[in-house]
C-alpha cells in the first residue's frame, strides 16, 4: 500500500446509522437526514462539507451498512490521478436512477463511471452473475470477473486501485448484512486484496443496520478486524 506514512491512524469509521456508536476514531453523520439508501441534495452537501473539513482521511474507511455504499463516491472524487475501482460485492450497484439523477446505494457505481474523470475502469470481482445480467448493459468501464480469476488479473495489471468491499459478498458465517449474500470467505477476499500492488483507498461496508443481534455484531467485527492487517501488508 502507498503513502501510509502520512496517515495519522490506520482506519476510521463513518457512522451513518448508529451501528458504530462508541467506535473510535469516528465521524458521526447520524444527525444528517436523507441518507438511507438514497442521498438527497442537502445530505450530500453536508457530508461533503464534513469530509472536506477533515485534515486527512485514513487509507481504510468503514462506511456502515450497504445502504450507504455510495459513500465511496466522496472518497474517489478526491483522487487526483487515474485509478481503477476494484469492487468486491455481491451486487453490481449499477442500477439506473429511479428518478432524476439521485445517488443511491444501488446505482453509485454507474454514477462513478459517468462522473469521475480519473476513474479508468471498474473491476467487479465475485458479483452475483444473475444480478449482473439483470443490470445489463453494464457501464463501458466495467469488467466482470469471477472471484477466482481476479487475483491473476490484478497481478498482471500494475495500476492504482481503489478497493471497495461490501461484506455481503461473504456467507453468513463471516458476515451478517441487510442484503442478499454471496458464498465467499475472508480468505477468498484476502487472496484478491493481496494481489493489489498500489492502493489509493479502501472502504468496507456491509454492517447489519436492521435489528442486529449481539452475534451479528460480533461476526462482523471479527471479519473487519481480520481484514485491516492484511490490507497494510499488501
Amino acid at each position: 500500500m502507498r503513502d501510509n506514512s502520512r496517515k495519522l491512524v490506520n482506519f476510521i469509521y463513518f457512522n451513518l446509522s448508529g451501528v458504530y456508536d462508541g467506535k473510535e476514531p469516528a465521524v458521526d453523520l447520524t444527525d444528517i437526514h436523507g441518507t438511507n439508501c438514497y442521498l438527497d441534495d442537502a445530505a450530500r452537501a453536508e457530508i461533503q462539507k464534513r469530509i472536506d473539513a477533515m485534515p486527512g482521511i485514513p487509507l481504510v474507511r468503514f462506511i456502515d451498512s450497504g445502504n450507504y455504499h455510495y459513500m465511496s463516491l466522496f472518497f474517489m472524487r478526491k483522487i487526483k490521478e487515474p485509478f481503477t475501482l476494484l469492487l468486491l460485492d455481491n451486487h453490481p450497484d449499477t442500477k439506473t436512477p429511479v428518478f432524476g439523477n439521485i445517488t443511491s446505494c444501488g446505482g453509485w457505481v454507474r454514477e462513478a463511471c459517468a462522473t469521475i474523470p480519473n476513474l479508468n475502469h471498474v473491476i467487479m470481482a465475485g458479483v452475483d452473475r444473475r444480478l449482473i445480467e439483470e443490470e445489463q448493459p453494464l457501464p463501458e468501464k466495467a469488467i466482470s470477473l469471477a472471484l477466482d480469476e481476479a487475483a491473476d488479473y490484478l497481478s498482471g495489471h500494475d495500476e492504482n486501485y481503489y478497493i471497495s468491499l461490501d461484506k455481503d459478498i461473504m456467507n453468513e458465517d463471516y458476515a451478517r448484512t441487510d442484503w442478499s449474500q454471496g458464498p465467499y470467505t475472508p480468505d477468498d477476499i484476502l487472496k484478491v486484496i493481496s494481489a493489489v500492488k498500489n492502493c489509493c483507498g479502501f472502504d468496507i461496508c456491509g454492517e447489519k443496520k436492521e435489528d442486529p443481534t449481539d452475534e451479528d455484531l460480533l461476526v462482523n467485527e471479527h471479519t473487519n478486524s481480520s481484514i485491516i492487517p492484511a490490507v497494510y501488508e499488501c
